[in-house]
């Protein structure tokens, strides 16, 4: 729409007035001051103002004639078609100053499904990642459950490790005996080696009765 500034002539040509008026071009201007003033003559239009809003009664009256061409194509017409729940919303825009539109809620409800779909695909990703987890959870479970012993194969350890401890108990008391047979040449090979042999058989006890007293321990528990 556009702003014209008409001046026209009253009281019988003896002064003049202006006015604005709003509409589509200059012939529309000129029909509608008509109406305004069908005593007046216009003396001069010009173009004050381009791309200006119309007026409420201007947009009710195009609505009215745009609605009364679709209707007279018929309902099935592709107009119609298209039109189909806009008259409505231009009633209600006109009215109450809004600018909804179908395509407006069109667009608005494309990104919302836009939002919640990268929405859902995180929350896809989270879940495959919680899975992994609890898999590589249970996979630990697993596998430290297979490294637990049972009580009975704890108790055919610690009879093995009994057994090995008296064996070694043996061998400690045979080289304390080979020690005191030879003690009177220390410097001798068999006084040497009763020693040597004394100590890694002692070394060997200790450790046997330690791991025997924790899986003594392990078993009470």
């Amino acid at each position: 729409m556009n702003d014209y500034r008409i001046s026209y002539t009253i009281d019988n040509g003896y002064s003049v007035d202006t006015t604005t008026i709003t509409e589509r071009n200059e012939a529309a201007a000129r029909k509608a001051f008509k109406v305004f003033s069908k005593a007046g003559a216009i003396t001069s239009i010009e173009l004050v103002r381009e791309n200006t809003c119309a007026t409420k009664q201007q947009e009710r009256d195009t609505l009215a004639a745009i609605r009364r061409m679709v209707d007279e194509l018929g309902p099935q017409s592709y107009l119609a078609t298209a039109f189909d729940g806009c008259w409505e919303d231009a009633e209600s825009n006109i009215e109450n100053d809004f600018g909804d539109s179908m395509k407006a809620r069109f667009e608005s409800a494309e990104c919302r499904y836009k939002e919640a779909e990268k929405e859902a695909l995180a929350i896809s990703k989270d879940f495959e990642e919680a899975q992994k987890a609890l898999r590589d959870k249970d996979s630990n479970i697993d596998r430290l459950e297979r490294k637990i012993l049972s009580d009975e194969d704890l108790l055919g350890i610690i009879s093995l490790i009994s057994e090995k401890r008296l064996s070694i108990e043996t061998e400690v008391k045979n080289a304390a005996e080979r020690i005191v047979e030879a003690a009177a040449e220390p410097e001798s090979a068999a006084f040497q080696n009763a020693v040597k042999d004394h100590r890694a058989a002692k070394s060997d006890l200790d450790r046997y009765m330690a791991l025997l007293e924790r899986l003594v321990k392990a078993q009470r528990e």
